[in-house]
């Protein structure tokens, strides 16, 4: 009778664990980019069914990712006009200058769409200039009608919007035409995860030199120059290293 007492009360125990892990964890962290790739382009990464159950359809979300923004279009754009870096498309969009504002960064908003008795308008939250020629993390944190927004491990800007948020089933999508630069490791979660979890979560794809693991593009797409540094052995060659040979001819001249 004890023995069965202690079994049940053990059972008991682990059970109330689980329901608590369960509601507690919340939905696990989805990679929907796990390798770089380019943002010259739009694509899209999260079906309009999965982007509405998991993201618009929930009292918080969270979008995050490794972005490295080049040179953009330089010639001369008008001042309001942004182009999208991530977006879920009829609802919210983070925009970026494609003319650079300087050598160093660029102009950045993030841009909500919202529902106000049934008219439609744009409210838009400023955000400081994003670095351009390294690796930023960028996380999109919504908790109802609030948006936090975090540049790596500090958040830049907070907002109440004015209305709801406008929930339309749409794809989430990264990069557009006129961008410059590369994506890697685009993070969802159905739930609006704290800093403190961001943070856990840019960790998990940096190294000790705080760079991002397995996101140089240049170095995944081409052989190293060790390779080719050398001759091998037996063949008439010079190795690329050995400057080349003088083309110029000396002459005498009785003037010189």
């Amino acid at each position: 009778m004890f023995a069965e007492t202690i079994f049940g009360v053990i059972l008991i125990v682990i059970t109330l664990y689980i329901v608590y892990s369960i509601i507690h964890s919340g939905p696990s962290t989805k990679d929907l980019v796990p390798s770089t790739q380019s943002l010259a382009e739009k694509k899209d990464i999260l079906y309009p069914d999965q982007t509405q159950s998991l993201l618009l359809g929930g009292a918080g979300s969270t979008v995050m990712g490794f972005f490295k923004l080049e040179n953009g279009d330089k010639t001369v754009k008008f001042a309001n006009s942004f182009t999208p870096l991530l977006q879920v498309e009829n609802n919210w969009f983070l925009e970026v200058a494609p003319a650079p504002a300087g050598r160093d960064h660029t102009t950045a908003r993030l841009r909500i769409q919202t529902n106000d008795a049934g008219v439609f308008k744009q409210e838009v939250i400023d955000l400081p200039n994003i670095p351009k020629q390294k690796w930023v993390f960028l996380a999109i944190l919504r908790d109802g009608r609030r948006f936090d927004v975090m540049y790596d491990n500090q958040i830049v800007a907070s907002q109440r919007l004015e209305s709801y948020p406008v929930i339309i089933s749409s794809s989430l999508s990264v990069g557009n035409n006129g961008l410059s630069g590369y994506v890697s490791h685009v993070l969802v979660n159905g739930i609006r995860l704290t800093p403190s979890q961001v943070e856990r979560e840019r960790l998990t794809y940096v190294n000790t030199n705080n760079t991002v693991v397995d996101a140089d593009p240049v170095a995944s797409s081409f052989p190293s120059v060790k390779l080719f540094a050398q001759c091998p052995s037996g063949l008439p060659c010079d190795p690329i290293t050995k400057p080349p040979s003088n083309n110029l001819l000396q002459w005498r001249s009785p003037y010189a």
